[in-house]
């Protein structure tokens, strides 16, 4: 079982600068775990203490049921994959992935046969006998997860491997690396800043912000339930939106901002957890996709807008107004005629709203 566990994990450089804290979550046997969030969160040094190479400041790393604490990288049996992909560019693409074996003393039988087997679940055997520099960044970045395979690691670990390529090689990878997930049955956790990676590649995702894990679930429970503002805002493309104001009393329980005012029809339980918060500033969340030009409930609010950018992008279209002077944007169908500067009839499902408390940023609940 090459499940992966962290227990209260900090790392604390000198200077008291607290990168990770607390940080606990398992990675089951087989599981492909994604780590995300903005630049400086700690999700690569997670990764990092998780490898060995960086020490832990306080806190316990598991590996396959095992304290790994205090154990050098090499005696963790995980394999790395770098953002950069660390070849050696005088050895071919043969002597590359064989190069560890080489190290550990592997019968030279045993690594052709390990060599050739990964050289073909990646489509590397053609480009074998050749140097790093005859290959292309998507060819390099497999040979780099090639040298993982033939190791046959408890768990893989991947450190921003995509970063380098460019878009569409990108979508290709990232394809590749989830075929070769189901195909090798692997534990894997992998870091990457890009949240479209995150919410297509992982069976579940660990949200980071400022060394702090703020969720840990599936991607579909991210994007519906998120915990808080920031992963609301963090998951999902284009961003969710958010306006701030306060739950006043009035002939139902009402959402109020500097010049609108926005009625919900919240439910009897709602109301009553909501009957805290009157009076005092909350926030609420629209999806980009939850803005229609039609009408899609009858207790839809209307807000008229005025136009300031329009995006088609084929078969929908980013457009970007202001309600109170707060940027919003919508995804929405193709409009046809109407051009920047033009208004707009857009459309709230009530249903779909998201509420935020405005000091701690965690979720009240969906408006459904």
């Amino acid at each position: 079982m090459s499940e992966v566990i962290l227990k209260n994990v900090c790392k604390i450089y000198d200077g008291g600068n607290k990168v990770v804290t607390d940080a606990n979550f398992k990675v089951e046997d087989k599981e492909f775990v994604v780590l995300v969030g903005p630049s400086g969160c700690g999700k690569t040094t997670t990764l990092r203490m998780i490898a060995g190479l960086e020490e832990i400041s306080s806190g316990e790393i598991f590996i396959d049921g095992k304290l790994v604490n205090n154990l050098p990288p090499k005696d963790r049996d995980i394999a790395m994959v770098f953002q950069n992909y660390a070849l050696y560019p005088h050895m071919s693409v043969y002597e590359n992935m064989a190069f560890g074996l080489k190290l550990k003393k592997v019968d030279k039988k045993e690594i052709d046969v390990r060599v050739k087997e990964a050289a073909k679940i990646l489509s590397l055997e053609e480009y074998l006998n050749r140097k790093p520099k005859a290959l292309s960044g998507g060819q390099r970045q497999r040979v780099a997860v090639g040298r993982a395979i033939v190791r046959k690691p408890k768990v893989f670990l991947f450190d921003e491997p995509l970063s380098n390529l460019d878009a569409k090689l990108r979508v290709q990878m990232r394809t590749e690396i989830s075929k070769l997930h189901k195909q090798l049955g692997a534990t894997m956790i992998y870091v990457t800043h890009d949240q479209t990676e995150a919410m297509t590649m992982g069976d579940r995702i660990v949200i980071m912000k400022d060394g702090i894990v703020n969720q840990v679930d599936t991607p579909l429970n991210l994007y519906n339930k998120p915990v808080n503002q920031f992963v609301a805002g963090f998951i999902g493309s284009p961003a969710m939106n958010f306006l701030s104001g306060t739950i006043s009393e009035k002939s139902d329980l009402t959402f109020t901002s500097d010049k609108s005012e926005l009625t919900f029809n919240f439910s009897s339980e709602q109301k009553s957890y909501l009957k805290e918060y009157i009076g005092q500033e909350v926030v609420i969340g629209i999806r980009p996709e939850d803005l229609s030009i039609e009408k899609t409930n009858i207790k839809s609010i209307e807000q008229e807008c005025v136009l300031d950018v329009i995006e088609p992008m084929g078969n929908e279209t980013f457009i970007y107004f202001e309600i109170e002077k707060v940027q919003f944007i919508a995804r929405v169908k193709p409009l046809g005629d109407i051009k920047v500067g033009g208004k707009i009839k857009l459309y709230i499902d009530p249903e779909k709203i998201y509420l935020f408390d405005k000091k701690t940023g965690n979720h009240l609940f969906k408006n459904s």
